[in-house]
């Protein structure tokens, strides 16, 4: 296929939590526009490290808008700002955000079909969103996703409630983020980095631990949030009756952490298969956590568009 211009904007949305939010569009130029993917990103990153899969696409007719969560990004307004969420309703807001995009695209674009993709924690807020929300997206690609048992969910959830009792919701617990950062990247040597569970590639890893943007500190109040949106996430999927023929493409790295070295996946594929999801895939490939950035990410780029193009055959 002849390769095309893109064109790249950038805006600013406010959702129904009156919470104003940061979106970057690429979109082709020139030629039929075949789809949308709408990309939620994961925690301490940003919409800009998209860029390279989303100019991909696009040159192949897919459109892409992405979001920066609070606490994120150019919806964070500064460096200082990074990791801060309400302490209340920041999961709500967050998936109000995703809302309001999808909205958007949908008045603007409705003849398109919608895919989303989510990773990591954005794959989670995929998730909710799809689980919560009757809408009638084309496709579901959850990359870098992870289970957690209701054991440690609860367990964990009552440690930040207890340290939000002592501390406050806006402190960023230095011992904490660095267990969180050091339990991901203890499986990998050498590590000049927090960061080699990201990418195996050197210059990728190296790229995420210069940007001020990325791998920064959470607040308490952000991580207690994380909690009980994935404890809400779970308890929607379970009342989740329609739309079983929906495309569903879960990806992950063989060795990637955060997703137990693809087990994660496996697993979460089987429980889509309990609920009778008709149209499933599941694809591990060589990688950590951060396909989209590994020295394999055309493999991964053309895979995906190959899985959209099918996707979009599925009514």
């Amino acid at each position: 296929m002849e390769q095309r211009l893109v064109n790249e904007h950038t805006f600013y949305l406010s959702s129904s939590t009156h919470f104003r939010f940061f979106i970057r569009h690429i979109s082709p130029v020139g030629g039929e526009t075949k789809g949308i993917v709408l990309i939620i990103p994961g925690m301490a990153e940003h919409t800009g490290r998209y860029n390279d899969f989303a100019n991909f696409l696009a040159m192949h007719a897919y459109a892409v808008y992405s979001l920066d969560h609070p606490g994120q990004g150019q919806t964070a307004g500064s460096v200082q700002e990074a990791g801060h969420i309400d302490k209340k309703r920041g999961w709500q807001i967050m998936l109000e955000n995703v809302r309001a995009l999808y909205t958007s695209i949908r008045k603007s674009q409705p003849e398109l079909p919608v895919f989303v993709f989510g990773h990591s924690m954005g794959s989670i807020l995929a998730r909710h969103f799809t689980a919560l929300y009757p809408v009638y997206i084309q496709g579901l690609i959850l990359s870098g996703s992870f289970m957690m048992p209701s054991f440690p969910l609860a367990l964990l959830l009552n440690m930040m409630r207890l340290k939000i009792l002592f501390e406050g919701s806006g402190k960023k617990s230095t011992w904490f983020n660095k267990l969180f950062y050091w339990n991901f990247n203890r499986h990998f040597h050498p590590r000049p980095t927090r960061f080699e569970w990201i990418s195996s590639d050197r210059n990728e890893a190296d790229a995420y631990a210069g940007d001020p943007y990325c791998g920064f500190f959470y607040s308490n109040g952000f991580y207690r949030n994380l909690l009980k949106g994935i404890a809400a996430t779970k308890n929607a999927e379970k009342l989740l009756t329609y739309r079983k023929s929906l495309p569903v493409l879960i990806m992950s790295g063989n060795e990637d952490p955060v997703g137990r070295s693809g087990k994660d996946a496996v697993k979460l594929h089987k429980e889509f298969f309990k609920q009778n999801y008709q149209n499933l895939s599941l694809k591990i490939f060589p990688g950590r956590h951060e396909l989209l950035h590994e020295k394999n990410k055309e493999a991964v780029f053309h895979y995906i568009l190959q899985w959209l193009d099918e996707s979009m055959e599925i009514k």
